[in-house]
């Protein structure tokens, strides 16, 4: 019996910290020192020279960066994304935005910006997420 009560406890405990894990907030990324700066034509240029270098460079740090604003796109879930333009023409880098971190809408197409977020890679765009508006 005395076993029991053990077990039991040490499983809600287990519980209430797993319940805890996952519902904690993901930090913003406002005071995080980045890994690299530098401009989007840069980033987008070294993942198409270069992929796998570029991955093993660049995928999970935080990178700050600068470029004139090609599209604004806003999804089904509340989270905007910028695309910043490129060299490249179609393609450029994709900065996506949490709905918690809606301090850079009213970013108009055209304008040039600041952004520092977390790199995932590259499809046809290079994508950063997590990312927060940098203050010039």
């Amino acid at each position: 019996m005395k076993v029991l009560k053990i077990v039991l406890v040490i499983a809600i405990i287990g519980a209430l910290v797993g319940y805890y894990m996952y519902n904690k907030p993901v930090s913003g990324l406002e005071n995080e020192t980045p890994a690299f700066t530098m401009k989007a034509d840069e980033l987008f240029t070294s993942f198409e020279s270069d992929e796998a270098s570029a991955n093993k460079k660049y995928i999970g740090k935080i990178i700050q960066v600068s470029g004139n604003v090609q599209s604004v796109n806003h999804d089904e879930d509340g989270k905007t994304s910028y695309t910043l333009q490129t060299a490249g023409g179609m393609f450029g880098v994709i900065c996506r935005i949490d709905s918690l971190n809606s301090n850079v809408l009213g970013v108009s197409v055209g304008q040039s910006i600041s952004m520092k977020g977390e790199c995932t890679g590259m499809l046809m765009d290079v994508v950063l997420v997590r990312c927060v508006n940098v203050k010039k």
